[in-house]
């Protein structure tokens, strides 16, 4: 799944399903599962991501990573063990997000990545930009 057009979060905070960025999982299969998303973040809104969906895990684990494409420096890095288990940080304003996991699914759905403000801050707008991708893959 691809973005073909941008995703805004204004004055923000609630995580939302990042429009195009879901794949659909059967019960009773593992996956593992890459997101690749390309940000532009308010410095005092920032951004928070989460994996979440329909589909329900009896496991499932993934790390979130971000790195300021201006200082080069990992200002998320964050292990998950849940669906909705979020992330998040302010200051970095160009970002890469890389999302990895393994889900073992027991409830056929959706497997979603969401996005928001770290802090809904008024006038502000954070985004995630067109050609930011989510795969999965049964394994």
């Amino acid at each position: 799944a691809v973005t073909t057009s941008q995703f805004d979060k204004t004055n923000d905070a609630t995580l939302a399903n990042i429009t195009g960025l879901s794949v659909n999982l059967v019960t009773g299969k593992t996956y593992h599962f890459r997101a690749v998303l390309f940000v532009d973040a308010d410095a005092t809104g920032g951004h928070k991501y989460a994996v979440s969906g329909t589909a329900t895990a009896s496991a499932i684990k993934y790390q979130v990573n971000s790195i300021s494409n201006t200082t080069n420096l990992n200002v998320i890095n964050s292990r998950q063990t849940a669906l909705g288990g979020s992330a998040g940080q302010a200051g970095a304003t160009t970002i890469y997000i890389e999302i990895i996991g393994v889900i073992v699914c027991n409830g056929t759905g959706t497997l979603t990545i969401q996005f928001a403000q770290n802090v809904a801050t008024p006038a502000t707008t954070s985004s995630v930009l067109t050609q930011s991708s989510l795969e999965a893959q049964e394994i």
